[in-house]
């Protein structure tokens, strides 16, 4: 489902995941729909919500409601915004009841507005929000979303957009930490929040994608 943001249009992936128990956890949640709601109750009951960085915070209000049972997570400045609405906080020191089966690491300081990536080890997917695109211009795409596309550089790769890597300069040796325990998961897919999915072979790609950062992260020949 596309959402619009500074004139240009997005499409806005939301990942579902199956935890070991048979619950579900909604990552990034797209806007409702009861086809949408009855999808989600054939798969099971839904137990988490999550809003990987504190920029996310679409259509919250609306899973509550759905799901009042639901544990929504969130980075501490969006709990600070919405004390009413976010239960648990999200970050680096977390142990969330579903580490084992799919940890986490949080990007600092102000880049991605600190987003947790998550790795879910049984399909050895990283499942990623804002940090990184992959955006492709279509025949159909509206001239200003393509055009949008092209001046930022993330038209047709997997790609960090430009806004979030001028941040990363605030705190650059911590966002390579990170990445280096990123790099230590054993990836083979990515699903992004804005963008087509990469169904196989994905960490050639994600080393291209973060070759800015060298000498740390490791670069494909």
């Amino acid at each position: 489902m596309p959402i619009r943001f500074a004139g240009a249009w997005f499409p806005h992936t939301m990942t579902v995941v199956r935890l070991d128990d048979g619950s579900l956890l909604v990552h990034s949640p797209c806007r409702p729909s009861p086809q949408l709601h009855e999808g989600l109750l054939a798969l099971g009951p839904v137990a988490h919500v999550v809003a990987p960085n504190w920029f996310h915070d679409l259509y919250l209000r609306e899973y509550r409601q759905a799901y009042p049972q639901a544990i929504l997570w969130a980075p501490a400045r969006l709990r600070w915004l919405k004390p009413t609405l976010i239960d648990r906080v999200l970050d680096d020191s977390t142990r969330t009841p579903w580490y084992s089966e799919m940890p986490h690491v949080q990007l600092p300081g102000l880049l991605a507005f600190e987003e947790c990536l998550f790795f879910h080890e049984r399909s050895r997917t990283l499942v990623i929000a804002d940090f990184l695109f992959n955006l492709t211009a279509r025949d159909d795409t509206p001239p200003f979303t393509r055009l949008a596309y092209k001046l930022s550089g993330v038209n047709g790769r997997l790609a960090v957009f430009p806004l979030l890597r001028a941040l990363a300069v605030l705190n650059r040796g911590a966002l390579r930490r990170a990445t280096d325990r990123i790099f230590s998961w054993d990836i083979q897919r990515i699903v992004v929040g804005h963008g087509e999915p990469i169904d196989s072979d994905a960490l050639p790609e994600l080393r291209d994608a973060l070759r800015w950062l060298e000498p740390t992260v490791p670069c494909s020949p």
